[in-house]
C-alpha cells in the first residue's frame, strides 16, 4: 500500500537503490515546494518499504491536474518492480481520483524484462528528463579521470588554464552574471529558459553550487552543480558568445568535477544527452568520457481515458495555434 514516508526513510532508500537520484529527493521535494504541491510516497508490503516516488502537481483547469514523478518510481530491485508494478498503479488510483488528477506522469530510472508498460496502460509521452545521460566514475584519481577523456576535452581544460581563465565559487552573488548568459545561450542554441526565479530558488538551494569562469574580470561561463548523496550533477549551464576560444566550458566542468571528489562523490551525472535534439552539447559531453545511460523515458498513467485524449488533443490544438 501506498503511504506518506518519512524523509530520512525515503533519503536512505533512494540513495540504497539507485544511483542517488537527486530528482527523488527530499533536498529537490523542498525546492519544488516553491513553485508546486509535492507529496513524498512510499509503497510497502508486507510492512516492507519496496518503492519511493516524489509527486509534484502541476495544475491544468478548473481544478484538475496531474502528478508528476521525476525519475521515479524508485524500486529495490527489477525482480521487486516486476512483481509490484500492477498493484502499484491499482493502489494509487484512488489517491490520485481523490485529487483530481487527470494522469500521472512518471519516469522509471528503469525498466524490467518481460514487463511491457504498454500492457499496465502507460503511454510514452514527450521526454521531460532527458532519456540518457553520461555518468562518470569520480572515484579514481585525478590522472585516472582525466585519462578516460578525449585528449581534446583534456588539451582544453589545460588550454583554459593556461589562459588565466580561473572559477570562482560564488552562490547567489552571480545570478545576475548567470541569469545574462543564460538569456544569451538560450538565444543562441534555441532552447526554452526557466523564469529567472527559478534558477535562483536552486541556486539558493542546499546541495547547489554556482561557478563561474572568469578571466580578467570578464565572466565567459557559468554552471550550477548539485552535490547530493554520492552523485555530483551538472544542472544548467551558459556561456557568453565572446572569448569561446578560451575554452572556459571545459575548466568549469573540471572544477565541479573537483569539487565533487572533494566532497566524498563517486560519481558525476552530465545530466542529458541527445545526438538529435543537442549534437553539439551531446560532443561536447561525451569527451569527459564515462559511461553512457538510457533511461526508458517519460510515460503517462490515464486515470481517465476520454479526459486523458481531450487533454493531449487541446495540447496539440494550443501547439498548432500559439
Amino acid at each position: 500500500m501506498w503511504q506518506t514516508i518519512d524523509s530520512h526513510l525515503a533519503d536512505e532508500f533512494v540513495q540504497q537503490y539507485s544511483h542517488s537520484e537527486l530528482l527523488e529527493s527530499t533536498a529537490w521535494l523542498e525546492l519544488q515546494k516553491r513553485f508546486y504541491q509535492v507529496e513524498r510516497l512510499g509503497y510497502f508490503f508486507q510492512e516492507r518499504l519496496v518503492a519511493v516516488a516524489t509527486f509534484i502537481r502541476h495544475p491544468i483547469t478548473a481544478g484538475y491536474g496531474y502528478y508528476y514523478s521525476p525519475r521515479g518510481p524508485i524500486f529495490i530491485n527489477d525482480r521487486t518492480a516486476l512483481a509490484f508494478w500492477p498493484a502499484m498503479l491499482a493502489e494509487i488510483k484512488p489517491w490520485l481520483i481523490k485529487r483530481k488528477a487527470l494522469f500521472w506522469r512518471l519516469e522509471p530510472v528503469k525498466q524490467p524484462d518481460n514487463l511491457d508498460f504498454k500492457r499496465l496502460g502507460l503511454r510514452r509521452s514527450a521526454d521531460i528528463q532527458p532519456s540518457q545521460s553520461i555518468i562518470l566514475n569520480i572515484g579514481l584519481t585525478e590522472a585516472e579521470i582525466l585519462q578516460q577523456m578525449h585528449p581534446k576535452t583534456r588539451y582544453n581544460i589545460r588550454l583554459a588554464a593556461k589562459q588565466a581563465v580561473t572559477i570562482e565559487d560564488v552562490g547567489i552573488a552571480g545570478l545576475a552574471d548567470f541569469w545574462r548568459l543564460m538569456k544569451t545561450t538560450g538565444q543562441r542554441d534555441s532552447f526554452r529558459l526557466h523564469s529567472r526565479k527559478y534558477y535562483q530558488a536552486i541556486i539558493q538551494s542546499p546541495f547547489s553550487r554556482l561557478l563561474l569562469a572568469k578571466r580578467s574580470g570578464q565572466v565567459l561561463a557559468a554552471g550550477i552543480f548539485a552535490y547530493w548523496g554520492e552523485t555530483a550533477a551538472y544542472l544548467h549551464g551558459a556561456s557568453d558568445n565572446q572569448q569561446r576560444e578560451l575554452m572556459a566550458t571545459y575548466l568549469i566542468q573540471w572544477q565541479a568535477i573537483q569539487l565533487g571528489r572533494q566532497d566524498g562523490c563517486q560519481r558525476y551525472d552530465l545530466c542529458g544527452i541527445s545526438q538529435t535534439k543537442w549534437p553539439g552539447v551531446t560532443r561536447f559531453k561525451k569527451g569527459f568520457g564515462g559511461s553512457v545511460i538510457n533511461y526508458p523515458g517519460t510515460f503517462d498513467w490515464p486515470i481517465n481515458i476520454f479526459s486523458y485524449r481531450l487533454y493531449t488533443l487541446a495540447r496539440q490544438l494550443r501547439r498548432i495555434f500559439r
